[in-house]
């Protein structure tokens, strides 16, 4: 998986639409939304708001052979889409957002050949297709051979655009790969939204582990002065309303990701905090990272769509790569506490819009390898940084997303540059001592 951004993929060719209407309302109504989903409803209550998205491609069939039929492609998607809740959810503001379901069996698919398109194109109309207002906020077209899905962020997240790119090329071509339906996301918000009101009552923070992990967060708010933490260089001077640029590098090539291996992502933590420290950073990196609640692959929420992610605080010294493995670990036994209650509880100030946080995730562990599979996010504006490391087959890349300015511009750039040059010594000594010994 190739996890991108608008502002740097290349898509042409000849552009159907896959059209989603819905011949009746919704059967299920009213129900309680997530805490991503809250805010990020509460962000778009407007028409007028810019889009914020989420979209992935994939390859269908062989160049050589004959091109994907549009009408089996609709079939599919109807079928993905009925299998999914979150697919079909919208949305109301009453003034709280609320999420209602609708039912597969009222879905019609039609098909709308818009011709010859570029980037640009297939961005304006996913811009027009995936917004909370316009809900269900999903787009489905074909790109020449290229599937593409694209959702408005609050039916799905990273996991969910892999979900749903496996089971749109499984069936595309084998017909019969049935599956049983999984579990519905709306059960899981009403089941989440129960769990915050029970931390709410009288005895539900004061268990001995819940004490605990609130003290853990508390330990971690204290490090940063009170605040959700930000990127600890300066970045310039950023005006309101700055575009973002996306920064998309290879860092460690397959080989090379290999000879590191074990605990990856606490080595890159722990270099990049000796990264920032070169900088003139801190000693200390303090950053949030976001952990999907699906829970253990025998959960049965694996391969349910939707939004189901946390955040977790983590704090790493540089060059600790035993203390990074040490606070990712106890990142997931805080991250048991509902982040409402974090905020209730520990009130700390948001100095930013954006969260500074850093994500990994390892596409190998989620099946077999997708041909041509692209993760693309949309492009808003930004305040702050953001970093999402992704392994794959090929090795370790890394997409940043920050403001388009030229302070921050050249030291994200002077960051990740320093970073991948110590990850790729770190690799090689690490080879050159298996290899000696």
């Amino acid at each position: 998986m190739r996890v991108t951004g608008a502002d740097l993929v290349d898509l042409s060719g000849e552009l159907t639409e896959i059209t989603l209407t819905w011949t009746d309302s919704p059967t299920s109504v009213g129900s309680p939304v997530s805490f991503n989903q809250a805010n990020h409803l509460a962000a778009h209550a407007a028409a007028t708001s810019n889009p914020v998205w989420i979209a992935g491609t994939v390859e269908l069939g062989d160049s050589a052979g004959p091109p994907p039929n549009p009408q089996h492609i609709a079939d599919v998607v109807r079928q993905v889409v009925a299998e999914q809740e979150a697919l079909r959810l919208r949305f109301s503001w009453t003034p709280e957002p609320r999420q209602h379901v609708l039912d597969p069996t009222h879905l019609r698919t039609g098909l709308v050949t818009h011709g010859q398109a570029d980037t640009a194109d297939i961005v304006a109309l996913i811009n027009s297709r995936c917004h909370p207002q316009v809900s269900p906020g999903i787009c489905f077209a074909l790109v020449g051979r290229t599937l593409l899905c694209a959702f408005d962020h609050a039916h799905a997240d990273a996991l969910t655009v892999d979900i749903i790119l496996r089971r749109l090329h499984l069936l595309s071509t084998n017909t019969s790969a049935q599956a049983a339906a999984p579990p519905g996301f709306v059960g899981r918000c009403v089941a989440d939204a129960a769990d915050v009101d029970r931390f709410r009552t009288p005895d539900g923070c004061d268990d001995t582990e819940t004490i605990e992990r609130l003290a853990g967060w508390r330990n971690f708010f204290t490090e940063t002065g009170g605040k959700v933490p930000t990127f600890p260089l300066p970045l310039g001077d950023v005006p309101a309303n700055t575009p973002q640029r996306t920064l998309v590098r290879t860092v460690l090539s397959a080989d090379d990701a290999g000879a590191i291996d074990a605990g990856l992502f606490a080595t890159v933590l722990a270099d990049l905090a000796s990264v920032i420290e070169d900088l003139g950073g801190p000693s200390r990196l303090a950053a949030l990272i976001p952990l999907h609640t699906r829970g253990q692959r025998d959960s049965g929420w694996h391969d349910t769509a939707g939004w189901m992610v946390t955040n977790a605080p983590v704090l790493v010294d540089a060059g600790d790569r035993a203390g990074a493995r040490s606070s990712l670990r106890a990142a997931i036994d805080l991250a048991r506490v509902p982040l409402p209650i974090v905020l209730e509880r520990c009130a700390p100030q948001l100095p930013s819009g954006d969260i500074f946080m850093i994500s990994y995730l390892d596409y190998r562990k989620l099946g077999p390898r997708l041909p041509g599979a692209q993760h693309i996010s949309a492009c808003s504006t930004a305040d702050d940084v953001q970093i999402w490391f992704s392994r794959s087959e090929d090795g370790l890349d890394v997409r940043v997303r920050h403001p388009a300015t030229p302070g921050a511009t050249g030291v994200v750039d002077a960051v990740i540059e320093r970073l991948t040059d110590r990850l790729r010594a770190r690799a090689v000594d690490t080879s050159t001592a298996v290899a000696a010994g």
